[in-house]
């Protein structure tokens, strides 16, 4: 599988990530350690080196599961996880440097390994300034305990101070078919800086698979229902419009749609990696065809016009 230089360290990471969410045990209906566990497998058979994981991921349980199946390979992975939430509390943001040390120490010991090679601000924090936060993490990095520094969530000017403040290599947003805010200012601080994005929502939870063919209605509690926006019952129409369009271009490459939304994200070339969420090694192994695609540019163009105004 491709490669990606990831913003300006020395990490190369696989244009497909797994992400664990989904298999931290909470949030997402009907959870399967074994088959969470084979999908993290899976993803590392198939040449994936990127995981990335959160202590918010099941309370810490999506770590736990990686640190078990990485052991004996832990140096040809690149683990990505994410500090500022309070699992111990109520899962508040938290950004003083105690905390962010805490958080680590935590998450190292939950992985099985003493150093992290991307550790992010899972949300920004107002209330502690970035360069005190900063700070913290730039000691961790001289400690060896983290490689290099990435940040998620945040608004372009949110990213702005904290490049101020310190070596920032990736900006890790909500982005797909279904979610484009980015491209109006974060996309392009990142192209200004030499900031790489690690795109999280790349399938949109399922949507951008086609999965749904009515308007899904999901358990109390799980993510679905107050997370993603395209969810919700009156932006379906415009939404399936997307997705029907993504399964014409779909069809026209002998792919399935959920390929077609990862091309599409591939195509930009600030994009180091995409993340997409796998409860087992089937959905694993359905995904991988995102990386081997190539889009032209004018079923980009058309994915992209029809995409524009799902919101209004």
């Amino acid at each position: 599988m491709k490669t990606r230089k990831l913003g300006s360290s020395d990490l190369y990471v696989t244009e497909l990530i797994l992400g664990t969410w989904a298999i931290g045990g909470t949030m997402w209906s009907d959870y399967d350690e074994a088959g969470a566990k084979e999908a993290i497998k899976a993803s590392i058979d198939s040449g994936i080196n990127c995981i990335d994981t959160a202590p918010a991921y099941g309370g810490g349980h999506a770590e736990e599961l990686i640190g078990d199946v990485i052991a004996g390979i832990r140096d040809k992975l690149i683990i990505a996880t994410k500090c500022g939430l309070n699992i111990e509390g109520r899962y508040e943001k938290l950004l003083t440097p105690e905390f962010i040390m805490h958080d680590l120490e935590m998450s190292l010991k939950r992985l099985k390994t003493d150093y992290v090679d991307l550790y992010q601000i899972h949300w920004p924090v107002n209330d502690v300034p970035i360069a005190v936060s900063m700070e913290a993490l730039m000691k961790a990095k001289e400690q060896g305990k983290v490689r290099y520094i990435g940040v998620c969530n945040f608004s372009g000017k949110e990213l702005d101070d904290a490049i101020n403040c310190g070596e920032v290599v990736s900006l890790q947003p909500n982005y797909s078919l279904l979610e484009r805010e980015i491209e109006k200012d974060q996309m392009k601080v990142c192209e200004k800086s030499g900031v790489s994005i690690i795109s999280y929502g790349s399938l949109a939870a399922g949507m951008l698979t086609g999965k749904y063919k009515e308007h899904p209605v999901f358990k109390k509690g799980d993510a679905r229902n107050f997370f993603y926006r395209f969810f919700k019952k009156e932006y379906w129409p415009a939404v399936r419009e997307v997705v029907d369009e993504v399964e014409l271009v779909a069809d026209k490459y002998g792919a399935k749609p959920g390929h077609v939304a990862i091309a599409w994200i591939l195509s930009h070339p600030s994009v180091a990696g995409a993340i997409f969420g796998a409860r087992d090694a089937d959905q694993v192994k359905d995904n991988l065809g995102g990386a081997a695609l190539t889009l032209s540019k004018d079923d980009i163009d058309s994915l992209n016009k029809i995409s524009e105004h799902i919101y209004g």
